[in-house]
């Protein structure tokens, strides 16, 4: 891992030459050295060349209105000319800004700027055609489809930035620990119409692999208090814990309509899994709310003796569908993490967080032109290594090698991204009856294993279906 000056880099910026850097890591001035540990692994198992930035070099070297746009004029300076294809943002709202775009729920009648992360992975345009300052709107030309995979980890100290690399690395290292067999569904009554155990059964059945059967449920159905099965089960230690109850970001319900029950932030915190670190998925409101205040899925995140070594939660409001009874849920954010599940377990062997930024870029032409369908693109957020691979059980070996004895992460990676430099080839595009399409191109990454056809749009990005 290297700290890189941006100032320096400046006198560069013609080139397209020189080091690549596949992982940049963007944080403060006083938290580039500790993020160095977490470099070295990046590097030594996976691959790829990575380097850290100070988000006070980025503020005094590169262009933009605020300092959210000078950041994203940085994160395209280093896809266009370093190759880099993923970004960690290093840090909460008070190291790393946030983007605060424009959305709307108009059945509801709210309208609000939402935090999102989304902003830093697409990176065409400047999400403001209009030129008023407020980003996003649906006439402001947004590009809703990913250059780089982006993750954030929500720490602010050196002390927090070491206990990410901790679990990151001890995750990781070892793909064969028997509690990756283990899944928690938990699903509750939203109204009295709308049954999240329906969602979760659908999940189970689509998604969750033989070698993960029996998922462990909670549900509405259920006896006893969901909420002391739903912590004991964590305690126990859960590879993935799937979770569909009401929420705000200091907590997350466990029969909250019907009960009154809920997990609660210091419960998370006291989470004692130990090295058997949970991914979390929230389709509760506001269970990834970092903007200001401590959300509860930061509190699970930062868990200092287990929680979580990766969460996917909302920012502000979740949305099921608008006709109440839908069971199960398939639009707006269930389908979002109906994608990602599809994703994760769709490779016939690991998965890794990347399938984030996939499953994402899969329903941008929804997000194109339904303003509820946007809000759910920009609400949804990881915390996490965006290239963490997700170790699922079916594939045998401790932490998979490639040549050079890094890790192979994932037999493929599935992206919607092109690298800058990459040599050009002829590629002939067919649809599933064989007959060539034209007026197509694809474009190739590194790790992509298989080529899929797919939409163009600008920049020559692929959207992969």
């Amino acid at each position: 891992m290297k700290r890189i000056s941006v100032l320096l880099v400046l006198s560069f910026l013609g080139t397209t030459f020189g080091q690549p850097y596949e992982h940049v890591t963007i944080t403060s001035d006083s938290l580039t050295s500790a993020f160095v540990p977490l470099g070295n692994l990046i590097e030594d198992q996976m691959g790829m060349n990575d380097t850290a930035v100070a988000v006070e070099d980025i503020y005094d070297a590169y262009p933009g209105r605020d300092e959210p746009e000078k950041v994203r004029s940085f994160v395209r300076h280093a896809y266009e000319n370093w190759g880099t294809t993923h970004v960690l943002l290093g840090g909460d709202d008070l190291v790393v800004p946030v983007r605060y775009a424009w959305a709307r729920v108009w059945w509801a009648g709210v309208t609000m700027l939402v935090p999102t992360d989304w902003y830093y992975s697409c990176l065409d345009g400047d999400w403001d055609a209009d030129g008023d300052d407020v980003f996003g709107e649906m006439g402001d030309s947004v590009d809703l489809l990913p250059d780089v995979h982006v993750g954030r980890a929500p720490v602010s100290t050196r002390e927090s930035v070491s206990l990410f690399t901790d679990k990151l690395t001890g995750y990781c290292s070892d793909s064969t620990a028997s509690y990756l067999g283990r899944i928690l569904l938990a699903g509750f009554d939203i109204d009295a119409t709308t049954f999240g155990e329906t969602t979760m059964e659908l999940y189970d059945s689509l998604f969750v692999p033989q070698a993960m059967k029996p998922a462990s449920k909670v549900y509405d159905s259920h006896t006893g208090n969901h909420k002391d099965t739903v912590l004991s089960l964590l305690e126990q230690g859960q590879h993935l814990f799937v979770h569909d109850d009401h929420g705000n970001y200091y907590f997350m319900g466990c029969g909250s309509r019907n009960h009154g029950w809920s997990l609660r932030r210091h419960e998370m915190t006291g989470l004692a899994n130990e090295d058997r670190l949970t991914i979390m998925m929230s389709l509760g409101c506001y269970t990834a709310r970092f903007d200001s205040l401590d959300c509860i899925l930061e509190h699970a995140f930062g868990a200092p003796n287990g929680g979580a070594v990766a969460t996917v939660g909302h920012t502000r409001y979740s949305l099921y569908g608008r006709d109440r009874g839908q069971n199960p849920q398939r639009t707006l954010s269930a389908l979002q993490i109906e994608r990602l599940l599809g994703e994760l377990f769709g490779h016939g062997g690991h998965g890794s967080l990347e399938d984030f930024t996939v499953a994402k870029a899969s329903l941008a032409s929804l997000a194109d032109t339904s303003e509820p369908d946007r809000w759910c693109a920009y609400v949804l957020t990881l915390f996490g290594e965006p290239c963490m691979p997700v170790w699922v059980p079916e594939m045998t070996g401790v932490a998979e090698r490639k040549e050079g004895g890094r890790m192979r992460a994932v037999p493929r990676l599935p992206t919607v991204m092109r690298g800058p430099g990459l040599a050009r080839m002829d590629v002939r595009v067919t649809d599933i009856q064989g007959r060539d399409v034209t007026g197509r191109k694809a474009a190739l990454s590194p790790g992509v294993y298989f080529l899929q056809q797919g939409e163009t749009r600008a920049r020559r990005k692929v959207i992969i279906q």
